[in-house]
């Protein structure tokens, strides 16, 4: 199966350069646009697949969002919208952390917030079975724009699939 694409990069997204420069030493066309959802999307011709990618570079990170005290009037930080955005969208939402020892670290309270390491692993945890839709990765910051690439187009490859099979 043959088709054109190009990743979508939120233009928020900082601290990224590693991964746009893996992007354009591999030829793979980029675009930098205003996501509502996510750090990095695939788009073909018009059609942008229900799939993201939302990066964090470090557990710090993640639990800095968890932490962020910034709440709507539903008791919702910025991060808990984006994820109510995606399963309300039914777009699948994979977390990405840039530590390949993340779940190490979660377990083992390696990480600079002070908060109860069991109260931390709770909260991180317990979005997988709040949200059906998010998976959270971890992988080495050198691997991380193969990981988008990879995970992004082989979800559209499938969706393709299936258009063409069925219709």
């Amino acid at each position: 199966m043959n088709f054109d694409y190009k990743i979508l990069i939120d233009t928020r997204e900082k601290e990224n350069r590693h991964i746009v420069d893996k992007f354009k030493t591999n030829n793979i066309e980029v675009d930098n646009v205003a996501l509502v959802i996510g750090d990095y999307r695939i788009q073909t011709g018009t059609y942008i697949a229900p799939v993201v990618i939302e990066r964090k570079g470090s557990l710090d990170e993640l639990i800095g969002n968890l932490l962020d005290k910034d709440k709507d009037n539903e008791g919702n930080n910025r991060f808990i919208r984006e994820l109510n955005r995606a399963r309300d969208s039914k777009t699948r939402i994979i977390l990405l952390i840039e530590d390949k020892d993340f779940y190490t670290k979660l377990l083992t309270g390696d990480y600079r917030s002070k908060v109860n390491p069991k109260a931390i692993r709770g909260m991180v945890m317990s979005l997988e079975a709040k949200y059906p839709n998010l998976s959270i990765v971890g992988v080495d910051k050198n691997t991380s724009a193969s990981y988008i690439h990879t995970t992004l187009y082989y979800h559209l490859r499938q969706i393709m699939k299936e258009v063409e099979k069925y219709g």
